[in-house]
């Protein structure tokens, strides 16, 4: 596991799986800013039994909390295309109750963290609803940059939604962390 001071960061188990098939569908904790199509619970299983949800392609990690190892949200990474070692980050934090206590912004730094110190990238990317202001806070106390708007990015709830899309390089990271070269 990955601390932080509140959080923790882990692989999922297939223990986990009823946690991942309840909060997948969960409208509440999918929120008015991810796409509202909901994953079939078969495909959890068989995304589970192909690679654990971690592969070179993609890896998901649970988030939770250090207090009494309950698992309040997750994160991710995914390769942003093959010509690029760039990947993308997202998070949810899937326990409504724990929203705007900073565990996001923790959870995601701890993400930061473990890429730019254990894979060969130099470009983190995220994007996110231009209504959703609270994942845009986490991405920039995380220490992403705006760097513009994609234009119909996602479509939620039948219709198209604009991005900010935000981006942190290896030498931005290494800068906030007093790293040298």
């Amino acid at each position: 596991m990955i601390r932080g001071q509140r959080v923790g960061l882990r692989h999922v188990t297939e223990a986990d799986l009823p946690w991942l098939k309840r909060t997948a569908s969960d409208p509440q904790v999918r929120g008015p800013f991810m796409g509202s199509r909901m994953m079939p619970p078969h495909t959890l299983e068989q995304r589970w039994h192909d690679n654990g949800f971690s592969s070179d392609d993609a890896e998901r990690l649970l988030v939770c909390h250090l207090s009494d190892g309950a698992v309040i949200g997750d994160v991710i990474h995914f390769s942003v295309a093959r010509y690029t070692t760039a990947r993308e980050i997202g998070w949810t934090m899937a326990d409504l109750a724990l929203r705007g206590q900073g565990l996001a912004t923790e959870a995601a730094s701890l993400l930061v963290d473990y890429l730019f110190e254990n894979w060969p990238i130099n470009r983190l990317q995220c994007g996110m609803s231009v209504h959703n202001h609270a994942s845009r806070r986490v991405a920039e106390k995380t220490g992403f940059r705006h760097e513009g708007i994609q234009r119909g990015m996602v479509f939620v709830a039948g219709e198209y939604v604009d991005c900010h899309a935000l981006s942190l390089l290896r030498s931005d990271w290494r800068a906030m962390k007093g790293k040298t070269a």
